[in-house]
C-alpha cells in the first residue's frame, strides 16, 4: 500500500508540474487536468483502504488489550485468594476448640457409659473425638432435662410447704387458747404437760439435719416398750458463738493473712494437706449422742452423730461400752462393731460422701472426696451412711447414682432402729457364744436343739482363732463354690472334737454381715487316715447337715452357733458308730438307736431322726 501511494503521489506531482508549465506558457490543458483529476480516484480508494486497515488494527489492539486486562484481573484474583488462604491458614493454626475449656468426662467414665469398641475402632481420631463430643452433648441435655424436672418438683414442694406452714400457723392461736382454757383441768389431773414437752435451750442451736433427727428420736424415746435408748445434745452454746466469731474473722481478713506461705513451703506435703483439711473440715460444735442398752443391761451401744458444714452430710461413729464390773465387755473379744452398720443396708458401706454434687464443691477448696473420707476415718469421726442421711432428711446419691430423699422420716427412723436393734442383739448372742466356746463356759448337755434327748459321746477340747489363710488352705468343695465379695470380711476359728482315738478338726468362718449369712463349717476327721469332703462322701453329708441349719429352724432362745456345734458333734458320733461297725476291730459301739445304718447302695449316714411316741430313732 505504501508503494502504491508513493507512485500515485509521484504521478500526481508530475501531472501538477506539467499543468503548471503549460499555464506559464499560456496553453490550455483540459486533457491533462482531467487525467490529473482521475489520479485522485485511486488515491481516495487507497485512503479508504488505509482507514479500513487502521480500524481493523485498532479492533485487534482492543481485543488484545481486553485479553491482557482479563489476564491481569485473573492474576489479581489469584493473588487475593492466595492472601486470603494464607490468612485462613494462620487463623486455623491459631484456632482452639471450645471443648478444651469444658470439663468433660474422664476416659474411664466415658468408656463405661458410651464407648462401643466394635463400632468405633475404624474411625479416625478426629471423628472419634466428634462422636465423644456428641455423646457429651446428649448427656448434658439429659442432665439439663433432669435438672428442670427437679427444679419444677422443688418449686411444687416449696409451694406445698408454704401452704402447710400457713395452715400450721393458723392452728397456733387456737392451740394456745385451748391450752390456756384446759390448764385448770391439767392442774386438777396433775398433768405437767409443759414440763414434759419442754426441750433444753441448746436444741434450737442444732443444725437442721440434727434437729430433725433429735425430734424424731425424742418421739421414739417415749415408746418405752419397744425401744430402750436415750438421746441427748452434747455441746455448749459458747462453742457455737466462738465458731461464729472465728468464721466472721476469717471472712473479713485478707487472703494473704489466711495462709502463711513460708510455713507451707517448709512443711511436708502430707502435713500441708492434713492441716488444710483440718482447717476446712470442722464439725458443728453440737452433736447428738444416742445410747442403746442391751436386753440384759450389760452393754451399751453409743452412737455419736455429727454434722459437717462443708460436706453437708451427717456421720456416725459407734462404740460399745460394757457395764460389767470386771470391765470385760462382750464386744472386746471381736471387732465387728463397725461391720454392724456397714452391712445394715445393701450396698451402703459409707465409703463415699453421698451428697449430690459434693465433688464439684470440694474442687473449689482443692480437695477431693477420697481425702475427706480418709480424714474422717483416721480421726474417728465415723462414716456418712446413706440410711443415716435419710433419717436427717438429707438428699443422697448412692454408688449406683440413684437419687433418694426420704420424706417419711418418722417411719424410716423406726425402721432403721428396728434393724439396728435386731442386728445388735444377733451380734450380742454371737459374741456370747464365741466367748463361751473360747473359755469352755458352755454345757453341751443343755444344748438339745429339741432333737435328741440323750447326751453326746464326743467332746469339744479346743476353740481358737486362726487366720484367713489357714482357713483357705483347707480341702473342701465348699471353698470352690463361694462367691468373692470384697465388701465382706471374715473371722476364722478352729475347733477340735475328740472321742477316743478319733479327732475331728472343724474350721469355721463367720462373715461380717451376720446374720444375713450364717457361719460356714469345714470338717476334717483324723481316724484311720484323714477324711475330708473331697475323699469321703460321709464328711460331705456331715458338712451339709451342719451348714444347712438356719436361724428360722430354731426356737426363740436357741443359739445358732451352739446348735451347729451340737449337730457337728452328733454327726461325728454317728460317723464313728456306723463306720466302726464295718471295721475288723470294733472300737465304738452303737449307742444311738438306728433303724438301719445302711440300706441298699445308699451310703448316707442316718442323720435324719423320727419320733414314735417317746422313742427317737435315727434313719437315712
Amino acid at each position: 500500500m505504501e508503494n502504491i501511494l508513493r507512485k500515485l503521489f509521484v504521478k500526481l506531482k508530475d501531472a501538477m508540474d506539467e499543468m503548471f508549465e503549460m499555464k506559464t506558457k499560456g496553453h490550455v490543458g483540459d486533457v491533462k487536468q482531467s487525467a490529473a483529476a482521475l489520479l485522485f480516484v485511486p488515491l481516495k480508494h487507497s485512503n479508504r483502504e488505509v482507514k479500513r486497515q487502521i480500524k481493523s488494527g485498532r479492533d485487534e489492539l482492543q481485543a488484545e488489550k481486553s485479553k491482557v486486562d482479563l489476564s491481569r484481573l485473573q492474576l489479581q484474583n489469584l493473588l487475593y485468594e492466595v492472601s486470603h488462604l494464607k490468612k485462613e491458614i494462620i487463623r486455623c493454626q491459631k484456632f482452639e476448640s471450645r471443648d478444651k475449656f469444658l470439663e468433660l468426662l474422664s476416659d474411664k467414665e466415658y468408656a463405661i457409659k458410651f464407648t462401643d469398641k466394635d463400632d468405633h475402632d475404624k474411625l479416625s481420631k478426629h471423628k472419634t473425638h466428634l462422636y465423644r463430643l456428641d455423646c457429651e452433648l446428649r448427656l448434658r441435655k439429659d442432665l439439663d432435662n433432669q435438672y428442670s424436672v427437679l427444679m419444677n418438683s422443688k418449686k411444687q414442694l416449696m409451694e406445698q410447704n408454704r401452704r402447710q406452714t400457713l395452715r400450721y400457723l393458723s392452728f397456733g392461736p387456737a392451740l394456745r387458747t385451748l391450752q390456756e382454757s384446759t390448764k385448770p383441768l391439767h392442774d386438777a389431773l396433775q398433768l405437767n404437760l409443759d414440763v414434759e414437752w419442754k426441750l433444753s435451750a441448746i436444741v434450737k442451736y442444732l443444725p437442721r439435719p440434727l434437729y430433725i433427727l433429735f425430734i424424731n428420736l425424742q418421739s421414739l424415746q417415749r415408746i418405752k416398750d419397744e425401744y430402750s435408748f436415750s438421746s441427748e445434745v452434747v455441746g455448749y452454746e459458747s462453742d457455737i458463738q466462738m465458731q461464729e466469731l472465728l468464721s466472721c474473722n476469717s471472712d473479713e481478713s485478707p487472703p494473704k493473712e489466711r495462709r502463711n506461705f513460708s510455713d507451707d513451703v517448709n512443711m511436708p506435703t502430707g502435713n500441708t494437706v492434713d492441716n488444710s483439711l483440718e482447717r476446712a473440715l470442722k464439725p458443728h460444735p453440737l452433736h447428738l449422742r444416742v445410747v442403746m442398752d442391751s436386753p440384759d443391761k450389760s452393754n451399751e451401744l453409743v452412737l455419736t452423730i455429727r454434722y459437717w458444714e462443708l460436706l453437708k452430710c451427717v456421720t456416725l461413729r459407734a462404740q460399745c461400752d460394757s457395764n460389767n464390773i470386771n470391765g470385760q465387755g462382750t464386744f472386746r473379744d471381736t471387732n465387728f462393731i463397725q461391720d454392724l452398720f456397714s452391712h445394715l443396708y445393701a450396698n451402703d458401706f459409707g465409703n463415699c460422701v453421698p451428697v449430690p454434687g459434693i465433688q464439684y464443691e470440694l474442687q473449689n477448696f482443692n480437695f477431693n472426696e477420697g481425702e475427706c473420707m480418709k480424714y474422717l476415718v483416721n480421726n474417728g469421726y465415723g462414716k456418712p451412711y446413706c440410711w443415716l442421711q435419710g433419717m436427717c432428711s438429707v438428699a443422697t446419691v448412692n454408688e449406683q447414682k440413684r437419687y433418694n430423699h426420704e420424706l417419711k422420716l418418722h417411719k424410716w427412723t423406726r425402721a432403721v432402729f428396728d434393724r439396728i436393734s435386731k442386728r445388735w442383739r444377733s451380734w450380742l448372742r454371737l459374741t456370747q457364744q464365741l466367748r463361751g466356746l473360747t473359755y469352755k463356759e458352755i454345757d453341751m448337755y443343755t444344748l438339745r436343739e429339741n432333737i435328741y434327748p440323750d447326751g453326746l459321746s464326743s467332746s469339744l477340747v479346743q476353740w481358737s482363732v486362726i487366720t484367713t489363710e489357714e482357713f483357705n488352705i483347707q480341702n473342701s468343695d465348699l471353698l470352690n463354690n463361694l462367691t468373692d465379695d470384697n465388701s465382706i470380711t471374715y473371722t476364722s476359728y478352729r475347733a477340735v472334737i475328740v472321742r477316743g482315738s478319733a479327732k475331728m478338726e472343724c474350721f469355721i468362718r463367720i462373715p461380717s454381715n451376720y446374720p444375713l449369712e450364717t457361719p460356714l463349717w469345714i470338717l476334717s476327721v483324723h481316724w484311720n487316715g484323714q477324711h475330708t469332703s473331697m475323699n469321703n462322701s460321709a464328711i460331705k453329708m456331715m458338712e451339709c447337715w451342719t451348714n444347712t441349719l438356719r436361724p428360722q429352724h430354731l426356737e426363740k432362745e436357741d443359739r445358732l452357733l451352739y446348735s451347729q456345734l451340737f449337730r457337728t458333734i452328733c454327726s461325728f458320733d454317728i460317723f464313728l458308730e456306723t463306720e466302726g461297725s464295718m471295721q475288723a476291730t470294733r472300737e465304738y459301739n452303737k449307742e444311738k438307736p438306728y433303724i438301719s445304718a445302711f440300706t441298699k447302695r445308699i451310703r448316707f449316714r442316718p442323720y435324719k431322726f423320727i419320733k414314735k411316741g417317746s422313742i427317737f430313732t435315727f434313719k437315712q
